[in-house]
């Protein structure tokens, strides 16, 4: 059996800038994810049959697609440096602690 690929990105202006691929290859599931132009991290499962490789395959795709992630060609889109966020902090001070009486 032939092995089906499914690529996917989420790219927007001024966040994110990933890829999420699944690969189905008879009852082996690999994923593959991480940065746009970057290797990115790989996962592999192996399930009892291709019909619930396939279900499993399914069901992440399907969570991807709804946090906006969409098909996509692996390569069209260059990488592009990490914009980080500016993190405001302040001081916390600690709680009183609380007398029960009883």
């Amino acid at each position: 059996m032939s092995q089906e690929t499914t690529y996917l990105q989420l790219s927007e202006v001024d966040g994110a800038h990933k890829f999420y691929e699944v690969v189905v290859d008879d009852t082996t599931l690999t994923v593959r994810y991480g940065r746009i132009g970057d290797q990115g991290q790989v996962k592999a499962s192996a399930f009892p049959d291709n019909a619930r490789d396939r279900a499993a395959a399914a069901k992440k795709i399907g969570e991807k697609v709804r946090k906006g992630y969409a098909p996509a060609v692996p390569g069209v889109r260059q990488k592009r440096s990490v914009s980080r966020r500016q993190i405001v902090s302040t001081r916390v001070r600690s709680a009183r602690t609380l007398r029960v009486s009883g």
